[in-house]
């Protein structure tokens, strides 16, 4: 029980900072694009950059982006197939869309601040960029009922600052480029923002509810699979891996491990918005699987992370 009321101390100021962004939306009319924005083009790029360059990079630290991204493609289209036999409508994109991603960024990434060293750090950072780019892929291609082409998702992904600032992390990595002091304060600095500002704008989107839809059958299928099929999914590699090949060391398995629990994406609510259907319905989905990650993320956390037992000495 010590243990669960520790860790929960950890989140709570981050919910904190969610319903925070729940109050500038309803009561301050905040625009969510312009944050977002920022976030995309200036605060996460320099994150990203900042924890590939203080990663101890080898060929497994670098084939997790790969892992991440096949995982989530593989859901993406096991959930899309399925849910074509409970739905006639676009709930089954959504459905497609929202089983590959999670809120691994603005959600995943300050918690892996919290909880992880520096390396783990990295590392989940290395398997985020195998989401985004799953996102900017075939998540996209799957929400808008295959209207992108081959040739659109590959300048879709192109465009994206976190990929350049993936690259030029890796170089300065592997070359040993010096970097001066007021860098890593700088840093420190820009990732309480980003931390504070990610938040906030799971909250802005939540905030967009008018009215509580509920569907339980597309809540149970969203929990099924975030809640569990990811996490034995990442299990079953890990134990596999760790039976035949021994390539993944403890800062992987924890970095994945991370990945596979966070609650569903917020960006699966800008999605329903897009080709406007149900955002309401979605926006409830995503707000009641952020409620259960508040006590799932630390139950899961106690059974499969380590460092969790070390930072809290249990």
């Amino acid at each position: 029980m010590s243990f669960f009321v520790s860790f929960a101390a950890k989140l709570l100021p981050l919910y904190l900072y969610i319903i925070l962004g729940i109050i500038a939306g309803r009561k301050l009319s905040s625009n969510s694009e312009s944050i977002a924005k920022i976030i995309f083009y200036i605060i996460s790029p320099l994150v990203i950059l900042n924890g590939v360059i203080n990663t101890k990079l080898d060929a497994a630290v670098l084939s997790v982006p790969f892992i991440s991204f096949i995982i989530a493609s593989i859901l993406c289209l096991a959930f899309y197939r399925f849910s074509k036999k409970l739905w006639q409508d676009a709930s089954r994109n959504i459905m497609a869309f929202s089983a590959g991603s999670g809120a691994t960024g603005f959600f995943g990434l300050p918690i892996a601040m919290i909880l992880f060293d520096t390396q783990t750090e990295g590392v989940y950072i290395m398997a985020l960029l195998g989401m985004t780019l799953y996102e900017n892929s075939l998540g996209y291609y799957m929400m808008m009922r295959g209207t992108f082409t081959n040739v659109q998702c590959a300048k879709k992904i192109l465009a994206l600052p976190t990929l350049y600032a993936f690259l030029g992390g890796i170089i300065i990595n592997i070359c040993h480029l010096p970097l001066p002091n007021v860098y890593y304060e700088f840093m420190d600095q820009m990732k309480s923002v980003y931390v504070v500002l990610g938040m906030m704008i799971i909250g802005l989107g939540l905030s967009s509810i008018a009215r509580i839809k509920l569907d339980p059958k597309f809540i149970s299928m969203a929990f099924l699979a975030k809640f569990i099929v990811w996490p034995v999914v990442v299990l079953a590699i890990i134990a596999i891996d760790g039976a035949l090949f021994g390539i993944y060391d403890i800062h992987a398995q924890e970095a994945l491990i991370l990945l596979s629990i966070v609650p569903l994406a917020v960006n699966s609510i800008v999605m329903a918005s897009m080709i406007n259907f149900q955002p309401e319905k979605i926006a409830i989905t995503v707000l009641l699987s952020a409620i259960f990650a508040f006590f799932y993320i630390p139950l899961m956390s106690f059974l499969f992370l380590e460092s969790v037992h070390d930072k809290f000495q249990f």
